[in-house]
């Protein structure tokens, strides 16, 4: 996975190896940090980049763009080496819990810049998990909608019941108030009137949930085409008859 460097010394300019000001690092042991950089157990601390890019990684802390990002071992989600000494300063000994999974003793490893093929299986990887989410979002708007019929047909069921009680039922019976002394029997008196009036707002939010979604997947979908294509130019380029 990745091009990981083992014990060996990587090549990081010096200002790399220091925080570029993303956050204010009162307690960071530099020179700790700059050996960790140098051994290739943290990632460079690259300035962060607020456009995206097809060879940039987005730190999903800070949503900045880097080149590349260390791994978190329990979930292998990335993580800038800045918002990691956010969370866990090089010599800290309190546990720390995954911000993403919430795993304790929260600890990281650097494997290098991503080749194409790992950028391209994690592209797939999010369209994947996209399409899931899609297949929840609209299971859930058919369950929230068989529970609203099934709400509407016992408050049908409920007042057509009580309509024929008081058609049938002697009033003239001392048990019953009169008309000048009762009071009219209302929808409201059987059905809840914000179940009524929820179904609607629940149903819409659950559609707008699947709308963006579904404009996610089509952008992670774009991303992944656009990989094929470099991916596609670069053997044309590298192959015999494309240097022919």
């Amino acid at each position: 996975m990745g091009n990981k460097l083992g014990k060996r010394r990587q090549v990081v300019d010096e200002k790399y190896t220091r925080p570029q000001g993303l956050y204010q690092h009162k307690d960071v042991d530099h020179k700790k940090l700059r050996k960790l950089i140098l051994d290739s157990k943290l990632a460079p601390c690259y300035p962060g980049d607020d456009d995206s890019a097809l060879d940039l990684e987005e730190c999903p802390i800070c949503f900045l763009y880097y080149p590349s990002l260390n791994r978190s071992r329990c979930c292998t989600k990335g993580i800038c080496t800045e918002c990691f000494l956010q969370m866990k300063p090089p010599h800290s000994t309190r546990p720390t819990q995954c911000p993403f999974c919430k795993t304790s003793n929260y600890a990281v490893e650097y494997r290098g810049m991503r080749s194409k093929e790992e950028k391209g299986m994690e592209q797939v990887e999010e369209q994947r998990v996209i399409e899931a989410k899609i297949r929840m979002q609209q299971q859930e708007l058919v369950d929230e909608e068989e529970r609203m019929q099934r709400r509407q047909d016992i408050g049908s069921s409920s007042r057509t019941m009580i309509a024929g009680e008081v058609g049938y039922t002697d009033l003239s019976s001392s048990s019953l108030p009169g008309p000048s002394s009762g009071s009219p029997i209302g929808c409201d008196d059987i059905v809840s009137s914000q179940d009524t009036c929820s179904a609607p707002m629940v149903r819409q939010r659950l559609v707008w949930q699947n709308r963006i979604l579904k404009i996610s997947y089509i952008a992670v979908h774009l991303v992944s085409m656009g990989w094929i294509v470099i991916q596609r130019l670069d053997e044309l380029a590298t192959s015999p008859r494309g240097h022919g």
